[in-house]
């Protein structure tokens, strides 16, 4: 079955090649993430116009620009849009999110599960060949723990504190989204959302108005056309005439 991060993922056994490999890694990625990265992160925050407070990190990431990325945030192999923010203690991967979004302290989304139906056994030693921890007992992949595609989050969404994600769903523009809920399935534009699991208790606006900024999609406006119509902004009625 061969060696998994230093370990003979059959017997558990430590290789000590794999285990001398792992550790270089380990090494590498600390002196990249402590020494380059910073470089880095100042020259994507210079070219983006964006803030990224320290110890944030974003690979693989695109930013769209006047973005906020918080302390301690990781985002991997994400895109933000314009204008939107991350705040501190995120964790996110594989999610696009849309233009003018307000994310929250704490926010994850969450990448794989287990088996609760039929496995018995939900470790994963039991059910997959390969795995992060070290050993497995399965010859043969029992149950996928990836979820299919990618985490969407629309534009002008708002996500409070400790929300948790689960990974392939999509949040419709304009949502919102209650602190501390766990999305579990997909949540329709300008609904609002509380609870675990996250349920929609009402909706921003009347049919008429969400069909309206629909259509209008304001967030892939310009600038200029923001600041020229700012005043609307305030008032859903007169935003819609």
């Amino acid at each position: 079955m061969g060696t998994y991060g230093g370990y003979d993922i059959r017997t558990g056994r430590v290789g000590m090649m794999g285990f001398i490999r792992r550790k270089a890694e380990e090494a590498a990625s600390a002196f990249y993430r402590c020494w380059l990265w910073p470089w880095a992160r100042a020259y994507k925050e210079l070219t983006t116009k964006s803030i990224m407070k320290q110890h944030s990190y974003i690979p693989g990431t695109g930013l769209g620009g006047r973005n906020f990325i918080g302390r301690d945030a990781v985002l991997r192999d994400c895109t933000v849009g314009f204008g939107s923010y991350v705040q501190s203690r995120c964790d996110m991967k594989d999610t696009d999110i849309g233009r003018y979004t307000s994310i929250g302290r704490n926010v994850e989304t969450v990448i794989g599960s287990h088996p609760t139906r039929t496995n018995v056994a939900m470790h994963p030693a039991f059910n997959t060949p390969v795995t992060d921890i070290g050993f497995t007992y399965a010859e043969k992949q029992t149950y996928n723990d990836r979820r299919e595609g990618r985490t969407r989050i629309g534009s002008d969404v708002w996500i409070g504190n400790d929300v948790r994600i689960m990974g392939g769903v999509s949040i419709g523009d304009g949502a919102v989204v209650g602190a501390g809920a766990l999305v579990t399935g997909d949540l329709a534009p300008y609904s609002v959302n509380v609870g675990v699991p996250a349920r929609t208790v009402r909706y921003r606006f009347t049919d008429e108005q969400i069909r309206s900024l629909l259509e209008t999609k304001w967030w892939d406006k310009d600038e200029h056309w923001i600041r020229e119509n700012i005043d609307r902004f305030a008032d859903i009625e007169e935003f819609v005439k």
